[in-house]
């Protein structure tokens, strides 16, 4: 008989933090679960940890993947998982033991689609509460939860969540790329009828200097700007907003999209980054078009392609890093 919920965590080369995590997940009160560690490539030792845990505890299922990314590892646990829920946890990170008994539990009574909660930054072993902690109980249609994960009142992980696994028909995490989360959440969101967010914090997302997140290179800046490219591009396409909204969220992803080129090009490094740069101002210049966009806004991403050598002059020659 399946399980009611499939815990899916992407692992590669997390010795340190993997028993902490699966001490948490394994330790739930709501035990009615598979977990399914989907590793990949890992070479600190994580692969025979990943077995052990199995051996261990017969909800544990391991994947053991030829392919890098941690996409590649949501999308194969995906394939795979059995339960009609899901939750993602991060390999490094871990969570209250009574995270899915609380999620579950609201999914049942409002009978939502996804039941989103907040989370703890946690540093050198200090958690820092987030700002919107108040326990209240938010329950929002497919508008409203679209709006709050645009905005991102509502965190853009995958992880915090519980998620009907039908959500992801059709849909899966763009692989190659990182900010995957952050091109993929809003549509999901968008999928929804109802949606509940509990404004309490139950998952501790561990911070670690030199991590992925917090190291800039062109291809990672890129890649956040595809993210938002994405969302821009999402909020024309789909009329569920208010006008309001529609033009305020298409105003900041654009703007992000505009920031993200400027720090592009003020590394140098760009300067062998040719084809990444010259697709960021095709897509810069097409949004200066949308009159939804305030005025100055539009004169600098037509700047950006028209006028590029005094978009340069202004905005990145004497800031280069």
């Amino acid at each position: 008989m399946a399980a009611t919920i499939s815990v899916i965590i992407p692992v590669r080369n997390s010795r340190d933090y993997l028993d902490k995590c699966m001490e948490s997940v394994l330790g739930q009160t709501f035990t009615d679960i598979e977990v399914i560690l989907a590793e990949n490539k890992s070479t600190d030792g994580s692969v025979e940890m990943c077995d052990g845990y199995a051996v261990k505890d017969s909800r544990v299922r391991v994947l053991h993947l030829d392919t890098e990314g941690q996409s590649a590892a949501r999308n194969a646990a995906l394939d795979v998982c059995t339960a009609p829920l899901v939750c993602f946890i991060d390999s490094d990170d871990h969570v209250e033991t009574d995270m899915l008994a609380s999620l579950h539990e609201l999914m049942t009574a409002y009978q939502a689609d996804i039941v989103c909660s907040n989370f703890f930054y946690e540093h050198d072993g200090v958690a820092r509460a987030n700002e919107y902690d108040d326990g209240k109980v938010m329950v929002l249609d497919k508008r409203g939860t679209t709006e709050k994960f645009l905005s991102m009142e509502i965190n853009n992980s995958p992880w915090s969540k519980l998620i009907k696994r039908s959500l992801f028909d059709g849909l899966r995490f763009p692989e190659g790329r990182l900010y995957e989360d952050h091109a993929i959440m809003h549509r999901l969101a968008y999928r929804c009828d109802k949606a509940v967010w509990l404004r309490k914090s139950y998952y501790y997302y561990v911070q670690h200097d030199g991590s992925t997140v917090h190291t800039r290179t062109p291809k990672k800046i890129y890649d956040f700007f595809l993210a938002d490219y994405d969302r821009y591009s999402f909020i024309g396409e789909h009329r569920v907003l208010l006008e309001g909204d529609t033009t305020r969220l298409t105003n900041l992803e654009a703007m992000r999209c505009f920031k993200h080129f400027r720090t592009f090009m003020r590394d140098r490094r760009s300067d062998g980054c040719r084809r990444l740069r010259d697709d960021m101002i095709v897509k810069l210049s097409d949004m200066s078009h949308n009159e939804k966009l305030k005025p100055k806004l539009r004169r600098r991403l037509w700047a950006v392609r028209r006028a590029y050598w005094l978009f340069y002059l202004i905005h990145v020659a004497l800031r280069r890093k």
